[in-house]
């Protein structure tokens, strides 16, 4: 009986894109000129640096561990529309916030909290994606192209860009497939656990989110903190 060699253990980048297909590219991103808070103050977020320390608002000053672009040109934008960022326009949430003009990927999520979040959600803050808010001057915007960035911290955090908390790279299954493989490969070299499923399941998310259909449009138009 001729010898058979053992089966590979699947690849776990790959096991993530059957059938070789396309990053989803979906991911939780900021763009270029966003400002981020750091221990030297604030940082364009495409100057980060693996290494820099970041503002959180659980957990001090963190380090940031990878870092990840992804180039978005018109083609993609013509291609799926949904991938469109969203613009949220200085001041958009009261009390000057954000600092300037800034945009984010549709499914980069946003601290958002006040009483009516409280009430519905029995949290005062919650997390909402970008393409959810419905507050005046936060609307999908046409673009040619730009780049989007993600950082990621030793777990899920809320850090300070343009003056509002937002959120750091989270390494769900979803969000992993809006990734290219060699991207997945970095992260599963520095973070070996999330190769697994029970792994991601651990690197927990800083709040809960509130999806699309949950949301009422006074809980959308909560005050950003």
């Amino acid at each position: 009986m001729p010898d058979v060699a053992p089966a590979k253990p699947a690849d776990p980048a790959v096991s993530f894109l059957p059938n070789g297909a396309a990053p989803v590219r979906s991911t939780p991103c900021f763009t270029p000129g966003t400002m981020v808070t750091t221990q030297r103050g604030e940082c364009p977020v495409e100057h980060l640096t693996v290494g820099d320390r970041v503002i959180t608002r659980d957990n001090g000053m963190q380090p940031v561990r990878w870092i990840g672009k992804t180039q978005m040109f018109l083609y993609d934008f013509q291609a799926d529309p949904h991938l469109l960022p969203v613009f949220i326009r200085q001041g958009a949430f009261g009390k000057g916030l954000p600092e300037r003009d800034m945009m984010l990927s549709p499914n980069h999520r946003v601290l958002v909290a006040n009483e009516r979040t409280a009430l519905r959600f029995r949290e005062r803050e919650v997390l909402v994606a970008a393409k959810h808010l419905t507050t005046h001057g936060v609307h999908t915007v046409q673009s040619s192209g730009t780049t989007y960035i993600h950082f990621m911290c030793d777990r899920h955090e809320i850090v300070l860009a343009d003056g509002i908390w937002t959120e750091s790279f989270q390494p769900e299954d979803h969000s992993l497939k809006g990734i290219g493989n060699a991207q997945r490969l970095e992260i599963f070299e520095i973070f070996p656990d999330l190769k697994t499923a029970a792994g991601r399941a651990a690197y927990g998310a800083a709040r809960s989110t509130v999806t699309g259909s949950e949301l009422t449009e006074s809980a959308a138009q909560a005050a950003v903190v």
